[in-house]
């Protein structure tokens, strides 16, 4: 499956830098229970591809954001 960057932001979630989503992540903030998320690039989101805190080695490596969604 080839993953693409095509989908619009929405409105609600969290948009964080992969930096910062990562610190956070590794700082316990977020855990696989709390949520999940999505890479973003140029402003569009990868729906196809959900990053969760224990798979940091999902995050592709143009991603320039993350898009966090709490359950």
């Amino acid at each position: 499956m080839k993953h693409e960057y095509t989908e619009p932001l929405p409105d609600f979630g969290d948009l964080m830098t992969v930096a910062d989503f990562v610190d956070n992540c590794k700082d316990n903030f977020f855990v696989d229970y709390d949520g999940n998320g999505h890479p973003v690039k140029d402003g569009k989101m990868m729906w196809s591809l959900t990053i969760k805190p224990s798979r940091l080695d999902m995050i592709p490596n143009d991603a320039t954001h993350i898009m966090w969604f709490n359950k």
